[in-house]
Order: C-alpha cells, then structure tokens, then sequence
C-alpha cells in the first residue's frame, strides 16, 4: 500500500486530537442560583388603607408577587387661586425590603385647563398590618388651551399611615 505524506500526517493529527479529547476532565458545574430574598419580612398580601397628615384616603392593594397595585391618592394643594383637589388613581410598583417607592407623572383636564406635575409615593411595611409613609406632589404646567394661567400651586409633601384590612 502506498499512503501518501499527507494523509499519513493527517492520519496522526486525528489520532491526536481525538486522544487528548477523551482524557479532558468535564467543566465544572455552575453554583446553584442564589434564591431572591422575599419582598418583605411580613405577610402583607391585601388590601391596605391609610390616612394622610392632608386628612385626605390613600389605598392600595398588594399581590403575592410583591407588588403594590391599584394605587390611589387623593391630595390637595392651596393654590394662588384656591384650593385644587385631586386624585391619582392606578399608581404601581414592586416592594423591596418591605419598602416602596413610586413616581408617576400626571396630567389633569377640568374645565378646559391642564395641569401637569409628578408624584412621588413611598411606603414602608412595620408589619404585616401596619404601613407608614410619604408623598411628594408637584404641580409643573398650569394651561388653558396653550397659554399659561398664571396660577401657582407650591409643591407639597406629607406623610401617612396606615393598615391592612382584615
């Protein structure tokens, strides 16, 4: 038989490769997942109500997957031309360390005039049947069609409190 240089080297470099294949250790398992800690110390799946330092409902519910949702505020702010109550409802947000913090930008339509701000919402779980915390409101475009109305609502800030229903 006649083998020719090339297939005999090509010969070799088979055996080899598939020799040192074979005595290779297997790569390490990866380390198990790290499970994520709970949302919260407590079992606060429910629905919760509080009072605000305004005197004014806050509510919300919270899910099992550690989330509050189906938020709603109700605030008011002493304006240069009065006093302008609002509600913001469908505010949401995931829970961390028995704590939330949410901020949602609005916009209000009455009368023909706009206003535009942002809220900030925060809370934190004592219990599993008492919650306290704040919220911040600001009041940013005041329009009538596209001309501003000249009317100033100063930023506001309270807290609250409150608890899970049975």
């Amino acid at each position: 038989m006649n083998f020719g240089r090339t297939s005999l080297l090509t010969g070799l470099l088979f055996v080899a490769t598939g020799s040192c294949t074979e005595f290779r250790e297997p790569l390490p398992a990866g380390p198990d997942a790290i499970p994520s800690p709970p949302v919260s110390d407590f079992y606060i799946v429910g629905h919760w109500e509080a009072d605000s330092s305004q005197g004014r409902r806050i509510a919300f519910e919270v899910t099992s997957d550690g989330r509050v949702v189906n938020g709603r505020i109700n605030l008011h702010h002493e304006c240069n031309e009065g006093r302008w109550r609002a509600t913001f409802d469908g505010f949401d947000g995931p829970i961390v360390d028995n704590a939330f913090l949410i901020n949602q930008d609005w916009q209000a339509k009455h009368n023909g005039v706009t206003r535009r701000g942002r809220t900030t919402i925060s809370g934190r779980f004592e219990s599993g049947i008492f919650a306290r915390g704040g919220f911040i409101n600001s009041v940013d475009d005041i329009r009538k069609g596209i001309w501003p109305t000249g009317e100033i609502c100063p930023t506001i800030h309270g807290s609250w409190e409150g608890d899970r229903e049975p």
